[in-house]
């Protein structure tokens, strides 16, 4: 207890020491969260609940399981949450995940093998942010990068799915979800429907906002490291990606160096997806160390992929 307030009473010290930095790292965390979360995020999270509270989510996931059964060997619940999660984006699939697994329309199993793979950083965010700076670093064929980014998960969900199907038979069960009636789900009137899931996301964008001001001040930590200028923001990419990303940009790296550790970065997502995500799986008792182990499986694979994508020599350029 004692190391815990020492830690504690450090972490105050470091901060005093330099408040202006503090306040400025904080302000760019927050200034993030409101200009690019909460308007991106926030029309898709009430889609998403709307769907989960009518029963609309079954539907969808049975209209893509007559494309993608012969693929994806999991439930109508769990491909829509793949769906969600690939298409959403960050952290939608969390979200989806752990709101079907609280209703009990997936087991365990099944939302654990989810998370491994379908919490990614959205389609609109890779292409509003990213492809225009790979085309300004000279990688104007972007596929590979497309690749890397979600058919690596998708491929390692596949395995995963098939993985999991046999564990299903051997224990004579059908996969979650499937036997979910929807008769038996309690209905809401469609006013009903939209002040609960209003103040459910409400609730968790505040969240969301309040992980990613508080790890972006923790960018604070690195003045005190000695460490190149280049070195410091790769780190700061780890901590929180969507200031990250800006900050590998403005490196003096080379350019095939600087699309690796951004790939890379963006792949892991940074601390602060992680404590996001766990603010979601926090509320339906979903383990956060599974998620991450896959995570970071996911991240290695993907890093080896674009190191060899890019052939960033001596990966560091300080």
């Amino acid at each position: 207890m004692l190391f815990k307030t020492l830690a504690y009473l450090l972490l105050i010290i470091i901060i005093l020491s330099k408040p202006e930095a503090t306040f400025q790292y904080a302000y760019e965390g927050l200034y993030q969260w409101a200009a690019r979360m909460v308007p991106t995020l926030f029309p898709f999270m009430m889609i998403s609940s709307i769907m989960v509270y009518s029963g609309a989510d079954l539907e969808l996931g049975r209209m893509l399981s007559h494309i993608l059964k012969k693929v994806y060997k999991y439930s109508s619940y769990g491909l829509y949450a793949i769906f969600m999660g690939f298409f959403c984006g960050f952290p939608m699939g969390a979200k989806v995940v752990s709101d079907l697994y609280e209703k009990e329309k997936i087991n365990k199993a099944e939302a654990d093998t989810l998370l491994a793979f379908c919490n990614n950083i959205g389609p609109a965010y890779f292409m509003g942010i990213i492809i225009p700076i790979l085309h300004a670093c000279g990688y104007h064929n972007t596929l590979p990068f497309v690749f890397g980014m979600y058919g690596i998960p998708a491929i390692y969900g596949l395995v995963l799915g098939r993985l999991h199907t046999a564990g299903t038979k051997m224990s004579g069960t059908s996969p979650a979800g499937e036997s979910y009636d929807t008769a038996d789900m309690p209905r809401l009137s469609l006013a009903a429907t939209l002040k609960k899931s209003c103040m459910d996301n409400t609730q968790s964008l505040i969240v969301l906002g309040g992980y990613i001001t508080f790890t972006n001040a923790f960018r604070i930590f690195l003045d005190f490291l000695p460490l190149s200028a280049n070195n410091q923001n790769i780190l700061s990419s780890f901590l929180e990606i969507i200031g990250g990303v800006q900050a590998i940009y403005t490196t003096a790296l080379l350019p095939n160096q600087k699309v690796f550790w951004m790939m890379t970065a963006l792949c892991f997502g940074g601390v602060s997806c992680i404590m996001q995500t766990s603010s979601f799986l926090e509320k339906s008792g979903l383990s956060i160390g599974h998620y991450l182990k896959h995570k970071l499986i996911t991240t290695l694979i993907s890093a080896v992929y674009y190191l060899v994508l890019t052939r960033p020599i001596g990966i560091l350029n300080i």
